[in-house]
């Protein structure tokens, strides 16, 4: 065994063997799933410490003889004693790192009404987290799965990784990543909406009793319900994937459910359809930070209604011949 593994051998000859601390140090590189006893582990080398530290009289005289005669004593980073008790330190911190690093706890990100945020998961998938939305990482996020929980709506780009899904639960539909860029969107009534830009996605929903699971590809949009999963192929623009990257508040087809819940977290607006025969329309729009006024006149262009807007709300009319939507 070399001087290396051995451990040092200072001048005064007292050899230091550090087995205990080999046999440690070999387990911590070697074995990442186990935790490591520490306190057990500097028992060990403190014992064998005490143990190679026992010398006869006739060596404690000696070296005394010998500093009486101008031979400078070993300094105290070179002694043995004090080299296991460092790097015992350094397993101490190392395995405190490991643990912190390799047992995340869970995590949630919440957002405000009109605010969104941009995070950065452990896995490297960012995330743009729209206004009043949450999303929750189960404990052991990016160790034993990729499992999370969504509410209100998320841009995704993930980080692809085939041995470790990314799932993300909105009620009670699943959204998994099969290599892409994507949105959801969830309304109050459970109704969950799928924008994909780049690659694809498998969509399913235990609450309906037909199309429980499809695999939706780049440019396919689609809506779970509670009869189902509807999709729409090829619907999804470049336009639009560029606009949902950038962060805007972008619809397509969207049912009104789906705008008047998305127009309440990014504006802080509600929005009154007086007349229920509005309520099966779908908007086509793209916001970005306009006014709520600007918004009313969009949505009344979009929809051939009546638009008005007064202090945090909207209130859409059927349109009265031969009057137009006003701001």
């Amino acid at each position: 065994m070399s001087d290396e593994s051995a451990g040092f051998v200072p001048d005064d000859g007292t050899s230091v063997h550090d087995a205990a601390l080999d046999a440690v140090m070999a387990r911590w590189a070697s074995d990442a799933h186990e935790s490591i006893d520490v306190e057990g582990a500097l028992a060990l080398v403190q014992a064998r410490r005490r143990a190679e530290s026992v010398t006869t009289t006739d060596d404690l005289a000696s070296r005394r003889a010998a500093k009486r005669g101008g031979v400078p004593s070993t300094p105290i980073w070179q002694r043995g004693a004090f080299r296991a008790a460092a790097a015992v330190l350094v397993i101490v911190g190392a395995t405190a790192l490991w643990q912190r690093t390799r047992t995340p706890e869970k995590a949630s990100y919440v957002t405000a009404t009109g605010t969104a945020k941009e995070i950065t998961l452990t896995d490297g998938t960012v995330v743009r987290l729209g206004p009043a939305s949450s999303i929750d990482l189960d404990a052991g996020f990016g160790r034993d799965h990729r499992h999370l929980t969504l509410h209100g709506e998320a841009w995704f780009n993930v980080t692809h990784n085939e041995a470790m899904p990314f799932a993300i639960r909105v009620g009670s539909t699943t959204v998994e990543d099969v290599g892409t860029a994507f949105l959801v969107r969830e309304s109050p009534n459970r109704e969950v909406s799928v924008r994909v830009a780049e690659g694809a996605v498998r969509m399913t929903t235990t609450a309906a009793s037909r199309d429980s699971s499809v695999m939706l590809r780049a440019g396919d949009g689609a809506v779970a319900t509670a009869v189902g999963i509807t999709v729409a192929p090829g619907v999804v623009t470049s336009t639009e994937g560029v606009a949902l990257a950038a962060g805007r508040l972008t619809f397509t087809d969207a049912s009104l459910i789906e705008v008047k819940d998305a127009l309440h977290r990014w504006y802080g607006v509600t929005l009154l359809i007086a007349d229920s025969a509005l309520s099966t329309r779908h908007v086509t729009a793209d916001f970005t930070g306009e006014p709520v006024s600007r918004v009313a006149a969009v949505l009344g262009l979009t929809l051939g209604v009546t638009a008005d807007a007064h202090g945090d709300t909207i209130e859409l009319h059927a349109a009265t011949p031969g009057l137009t939507s006003r701001p």
